[in-house]
């Protein structure tokens, strides 16, 4: 189980503050990267544009929860529990409910394209998912790097870090579990994957929950993320 964190409410909105700026700025610095003559005469791989974008915004986030963290007067351990039951035991943890979960998301995911094209609804292809198809074999490594190994750490250090205990301790467990889910869902903004990635969203909650360590949900993340990099290595249409 967490302990509490009692996080400041005013360093929590702080911090919150900070990350839509760094993902606005590395939005708006991606979209510059893709746009022809910004950076010289020749337009930016979109890869490349890709991977800075998240480059910048992992980096804005690291900054912002170092700050956040610093606060507190706490560590990267006593702020995300990283010491708590033994770090192998929940990355093990995470990467078999990772797994676990991968055939239940694809499921979910063609059951709802499925449905929404039977209703008409068209649904284009992840910006990211095409640009990592079109990708040479450098560019698929570095969006590897930094969509399945780096984006799951920032994203867990803020939904299930931060968000989840903060709410907890405010005593509102169920709204933390199922809040931080929704929100998790909601970022990627893509109606077909919603239900799924919300889903994945609580099971990582309840897996931070239950072992006190943030290992535990960043390695089922990386397992999930890791496995649309898999599939294409293995020939399977990735759409997700």
């Amino acid at each position: 189980m967490i302990e509490r964190r009692d996080w400041k409410p005013e360093e929590v909105l702080r911090l919150t503050l900070r990350v839509l700026i760094g993902f606005v700025a590395a939005g708006f610095l991606q979209s510059l990267a893709m746009h022809p003559g910004v950076f010289g005469s020749a337009t930016v791989e979109p890869w490349k544009a890709l991977v800075l974008g998240q480059v910048c915004l992992h980096a804005a986030v690291v900054a912002s929860v170092v700050a956040f963290l610093k606060s507190h007067g706490r560590g990267w351990c006593q702020g995300f529990g990283l010491a708590v039951g033994g770090g192998a035991r929940a990355v093990g943890m995470g990467v078999l409910a990772g797994l676990a979960f991968l055939p239940a998301a694809y499921g979910l995911q063609w059951a709802i394209g499925t449905w929404l094209k039977t209703l008409g609804v068209e649904l284009p292809p992840q910006q990211a998912i095409r640009i990592l198809t079109e990708a040479d074999t450098w560019g698929r490594s570095a969006i590897f790097i930094t969509a399945a190994l780096a984006a799951p750490f920032v994203e867990e250090m803020i939904f299930r870090g931060v968000a989840y205990p903060f709410l907890r301790d405010l005593g509102w467990p169920r709204f933390a579990l199922w809040g931080t889910a929704l929100a998790f869902g909601v970022i990627h903004a893509n109606r077909s994957v919603f239900v799924p990635l919300t889903c994945f969203g609580y099971l990582l909650g309840l897996l931070y929950r239950h072992s006190g360590n943030l290992l535990a949900p960043v390695a089922a993340h990386v397992t999930f993320n890791t496995a649309p990099f898999v599939l294409m290595a293995l020939g399977i249409q990735v759409d997700r």
